[in-house]
């Protein structure tokens, strides 16, 4: 049932790929939302009722117009950041839902297969399935805290205790989302962005959305072998190996929702 369940979160990452991705707003600076997407999503879902038939959702109109080409970065480092904190706090949130309320968390998945598209069926191994799953092992987790240096272990365990779910989704985030196809998109100079422009080709979002969809249900699977082992909520030294620099981001937050971003806006864009 991983498979399915990560088709909900396809819901997210669509609108993250889609027009605009999360600034399609008739102003330059993007407010931080008085409540997350993804809950808006969420409740949404959980105030239909279920269709009859297949999904019949309507495809978006591609309006794709790009400046330079790969040159050209379509994404503002600001809106990436964002866009980071903001998927790492939704899979934050759907971990700490699996197990905390299974009644609800199976309803969601039965509702993403009732209304999302469902993709391939097929979901192919991650590259980094294999490193998230050996991250979950006690035996490596002994290991990665003998060997941690010892001027942070303290700092770092207590980020790892406090944190220790959002710190799995952010690595979780980094190898489903951030070190992947996007970086296509997110690289190059930036030249502003237009409002009524889609800066996602259909042939990247593909791209992106399958390379996600095997890293989400990598990171599903590795919350279910903590599960299993008696690990969940993850303690201290089991979220410590999530935290180490050759697998999970540096720097990011463990507790940011969302974000400010200011956009650059290109001279030549058509005024709204």
């Amino acid at each position: 049932m991983n498979a399915l369940s990560t088709r909900f979160w396809l819901c997210w990452l669509g609108g993250i790929v889609s027009l605009g991705l999360p600034t399609a707003y008739a102003q330059s600076s993007v407010a931080m939302p008085t409540r997350e997407t993804y809950r808006q999503a969420v409740a949404a879902r959980m105030m239909k009722d279920y269709p009859d038939g297949k999904n019949t959702a309507a495809p978006r109109q591609d309006s794709l117009s790009r400046r330079g080409g790969e040159q050209v970065s379509q994404v503002d480092d600001d809106e990436m950041s964002r866009m980071n904190v903001e998927i790492s706090a939704a899979l934050a949130w759907w971990f700490g839902l699996c197990g905390a309320n299974d009644r609800r968390y199976w309803d969601l998945v039965q509702r993403a297969l009732a209304y999302l598209p469902l993709g391939p069926k097929t979901i192919h191994p991650h590259p980094k399935a294999d490193e998230l799953r050996t991250c979950t092992m006690s035996d490596v987790a002994a290991e990665v805290r003998r060997t941690w240096w010892m001027g942070r272990l303290d700092q770092d365990l207590m980020t790892a205790g406090a944190h220790g779910v959002r710190v799995i989704a952010n690595t979780v985030t980094l190898q489903a989302w951030r070190n992947g196809p996007i970086e296509g998109v997110h690289a190059g100079r930036c030249e502003g962005y237009g409002l009524n422009e889609r800066r996602v080709s259909p042939k990247a979002e593909k791209a992106i959305v399958r390379h996600a969809q095997g890293g989400i249900f990598a990171g599903i699977k590795a919350v279910d072998y903590l599960r299993y082992d008696d690990a969940w909520p993850p303690p201290a030294e089991r979220v410590l190996p999530f935290l180490h620099g050759l697998v999970g981001p540096i720097g990011w937050s463990s507790t940011e929702q969302s974000r400010l971003v200011e956009l650059p806006l290109r001279g030549d864009a058509p005024a709204i």
